[in-house]
């Protein structure tokens, strides 16, 4: 809980997002309001991830947990963990997937033998003024892969942010998740013509276009599936995972905004994210 807001009766009228960054290295976001902050995802180290957070104004020690949505190494940083589970910061990981963070990494096994990871079963989990829900996505991944919905109140209406940064493919129950979402992260993750030009042999880029990454047309084509499903459209959205080698952020950002300018959806907000700098905040008021 974020310390300098005690005061219960205290009014939330903002809900934030902020990608701290997001590629193979590593990827990390935090959502927050007056009250509460969380993490989705710790896979960049913990000196990176505590100086952001503190040019925000956060602090990572008030952070009231972090979830994480699979088990690949740039989703989860064992030194971030340790510093996590110094200052008692409870993790959170859907079930499906804790049998392999505890075989993978010491430092998550650790957390679990103190009480400080807590498994996701099929409820909600309920932190102070937000509520998380997690729901999977297809993604090559040992124990699955999962994206987050986070939902805040800000005056009595409920506003909703919904984080897949790793997808293979937007199945019709991730579809229905991220539809109706305030704020969207999801991640363009390679452009066809770069990825077939990279000289990345045969079985890599078969992984990727079919077990593993989204393209940037099939963001783009998703978004326009979401945004028709959805009775609120997103303010603001941001393309994640954006690959350094297999595409730019100016091939993503053009893909998705012509295709949202083609067919009359161009009041939303068409954020880039970065490896190693934060996004821009987006933020619901």
């Amino acid at each position: 809980m974020l310390s300098l807001f005690d005061d219960q009766l205290f009014m939330i009228n903002k809900l934030s997002a902020c990608v701290l960054g997001s590629s193979s290295s590593g990827n990390s976001t935090v959502i927050w309001n007056e009250k509460s902050s969380i993490l989705i995802d710790c896979g960049l180290g913990p000196v990176y991830i505590t100086e952001q957070l503190r040019e925000l104004g956060l602090r990572i020690q008030d952070l009231d947990g972090v979830f994480i949505t699979h088990i690949h190494s740039d989703h989860v940083n064992e030194a971030t963990v340790r510093n996590l589970h110094k200052h008692c910061i409870p993790l959170y990981c859907p079930s499906p997937i804790e049998v392999h963070l505890l075989k993978k990494y010491r430092s998550i096994a650790d957390a679990k033998k103190e009480q400080f990871l807590n498994v996701i079963h099929k409820s909600d989990v309920e932190l102070d003024t937000l509520t998380i829900r997690a729901f999977e996505v297809p993604h090559d991944s040992d124990g699955g892969c999962f994206g987050y919905n986070v939902f805040g109140d800000l005056n009595g209406k409920t506003k909703k942010i919904s984080v897949s940064t790793d997808m293979a493919e937007v199945t019709e129950s991730a579809l229905e998740h991220i539809a109706d979402s305030d704020i969207i992260v999801i991640e363009s993750n390679y452009d066809v013509e770069m990825l077939e030009r990279s000289g990345r042999p045969k079985w890599l880029k078969d992984r990727i276009r079919v077990g593993g990454h989204l393209s940037n047309d099939q963001c783009a084509e998703s978004i326009l599936q979401i945004m028709n499903r959805s009775q609120v459209l997103p303010q603001m959205m941001a393309l994640a995972h954006v690959s350094k080698q297999c595409n730019t952020n100016a091939l993503a950002y053009d893909c998705t905004v012509s295709a949202m300018d083609k067919h009359g959806m161009s009041q939303t907000t068409v954020c880039e994210t970065y490896p190693q700098k934060p996004s821009r905040t987006m933020s619901i008021s």
